[in-house]
């Protein structure tokens, strides 16, 4: 093709039956099928500059891991002749959707939702044609609040509560980011919208749904677009979640038809443009890790863990334990599963340092940057939290820069040396969570860790912005 510019797109439900979901993968976090919310969807956005493709695809899933990228994006790859650098997954993060099996073993419900987001992705490579990009942002107040509250002595409080949160004056994202994309005559081909919040409204047994990004782009696409695929980015929210957090699928349907209303004006209005550059780069950063912990503190955790378990038999309002707290209204059970994990893992370190074994030192996280004349889209494999994400607006050279998090990984959090200073579930304890398993980070991201991060970007945006002028 001679086009300049050139776009696609498609879209496939990928609602799941109920015998092909696993619900036992997540010990809190599950679906139910007696009622359902916004449809999952996997919705593929093809882009075209001087006869090179760049295939995103969009899933309504909590996150997909490197792995399971590297296999859609690999069946992608051999589906449409694309180069498999020039492809991006990104996981909406929605918490009322399924968990992906680990291909190692029995995976119906990934299959499925590789075959759809592969016949998404084919589709939108056919649909082609010359098109035109135009980006735009509205400010969103009161749908998102920071969840890391500051205490006196120094640490931090992960707070389910949007209104302590609020008064916290913690920062939020408020940018509601929409890119449109039009044919040659001003009729949509696709739009994009990006916001920073956790799509984590139900969370615990949840009617299986999209959350809030698939009322909002539900509502945008029928209200404002004519129908055509509307994809979700899920932005540097690492210690951002809706409002409100433990509400109810009608509090996420609200939600998102809001964002929808106040999105609408905007996408509309809208002016598209033949861009004049189209640009990316594809590499894994290294990221600094803390180092092992001693057999000493890993005895210490153990034990706080063990006290903590035992205590809440008699005292069933205990919250805290190793810098993190509990919902004090949770059951005595579901207090005891969410720390189980904590002294699962220190054991486990523990071991490994007995036999002499080690962990690395730094890790990889996988990058790739769309720079669209001056509008910088930053796909990374985690979560950081949402200062990182400001600071790097901030920094840019661009106009516009947004990072997209769960991209090509799903990652825990990445955040600034402060808050990993105070600590708390984002920064210490989340990694644990993952259990050491094979291709998960097994310890937190070290003091420098988030500046790297920043560095690594800004020196890639700064590449590509030469490399354009030459």
């Amino acid at each position: 093709m001679s086009l300049i510019f050139y776009a696609g797109a498609a879209a496939r439900c990928i609602v799941p039956t109920p015998d092909i979901v696993n619900n036992s993968l997540h010990s809190n976090m599950t679906v139910r099928f007696d009622e359902q919310g916004s449809r999952l969807q996997t919705k593929a956005l093809c882009l075209g500059f001087n006869e090179r493709n760049r295939i995103l695809v969009a899933i309504d899933n909590v996150g997909a891991n490197c792995t399971h990228c590297l296999l859609l994006r690999q069946a992608i790859a051999d589906a449409t002749n694309t180069a498999i650098e020039d492809i991006v997954i990104s996981s909406s993060h929605s918490h009322s959707t399924p968990f992906l099996e680990s291909p190692t073993k029995a995976h119906p419900y990934f299959e499925f939702v590789k075959t759809k987001a592969v016949e998404a992705a084919i589709d939108a490579v056919k649909a082609r044609r010359p098109a035109r990009i135009g980006n735009a942002t509205v400010n969103i107040t009161d749908a998102s609040f920071n969840t890391r509250v500051p205490q006196h002595n120094g640490g931090v409080k992960y707070t389910r509560d949007f209104r302590e949160g609020l008064a916290s004056g913690r920062p939020v994202d408020p940018r509601l980011s929409l890119v449109r994309i039009d044919d040659e005559n001003g009729k949509p081909i696709a739009g994009w919208v990006r916001f920073a919040a956790h799509p984590a409204c139900v969370i615990f047994n949840a009617p299986i749904s999209a959350e809030y990004p698939g009322y909002l782009t539900d509502t945008l696409s029928q209200n404002v677009a004519g129908g055509v695929p509307i994809l979700f980015g899920y932005g540097a929210a690492g210690d951002v979640n809706c409002i409100p957090m433990f509400g109810s699928e009608t509090d996420s349907a609200k939600l998102g038809q809001r964002l929808a209303e106040q999105a609408a004006p905007v996408f509309k209005n809208i002016k598209t443009r033949s861009p004049k550059k189209f640009s990316s780069v594809s590499c894994d950063i290294e990221l600094p890790l803390d180092p092992m912990p001693t057999l000493e503190t890993l005895d210490y955790e153990i034990e706080a863990v063990r006290a903590f378990t035992a205590a809440l038999d008699n005292d069933s309002s205990l919250e805290w334990v190793l810098g993190i707290n509990c919902n004090k209204s949770w059951s005595v059970q579901a207090k005891k599963a969410h720390v189980a994990p904590l002294a699962e893992w220190a054991t486990r370190v523990k071991q490994m340092i007995i036999s002499g074994k080690t962990l690395p030192k730094n890790w990889p996280m996988p990058m790739t940057i769309w720079m669209i004349d001056e509008l910088g889209i930053v796909f990374y494999g985690g979560e950081p939290l949402v200062e990182l994400g400001l600071e790097l607006s901030a920094r840019s050279p661009l106009a516009d820069t947004l990072v997209i998090a769960m991209s090509n990984d799903c990652d825990a959090y990445l955040g600034s040396d402060e808050d990993h200073k105070r600590g708390g579930y984002e920064v210490h304890t989340a990694t644990r969570y993952l259990k050491l398993a094979e291709g998960r980070r097994p310890l937190p991201y070290a003091f420098g860790a988030g500046n790297c991060f920043l560095d690594q970007c800004l020196r890639l945006i700064n590449s590509i912005c030469h490399e354009q002028k030459m």
